[in-house]
């Protein structure tokens, strides 16, 4: 396994704080101090929250209005 220690020195990570990111595969990084890990190459999980889910219920719940109306 070789690691590649070149990231950009403002790289902090989200659980630690701590500067200590290090890129060890092409997508892969991973924390020295904390084990924290992140694939890039996975995509986020929707749960269902936030400003979109919130839109499309106003919207659905207007042309519901039009409709009986």
């Amino acid at each position: 396994m070789s690691i590649s220690t070149f990231t950009p020195p403002s790289v902090q990570c989200p659980e630690c704080g701590v500067q200590s990111i290090v890129e060890y595969k092409p997508t892969v990084y991973h924390c020295l101090k904390c084990d924290f890990e992140k694939d890039l190459s996975v995509p986020p999980e929707a749960d269902g929250s936030g400003l979109g889910s919130v839109v499309m219920g106003l919207a659905g719940f207007g042309l519901v209005l039009l409709i009986l109306l």
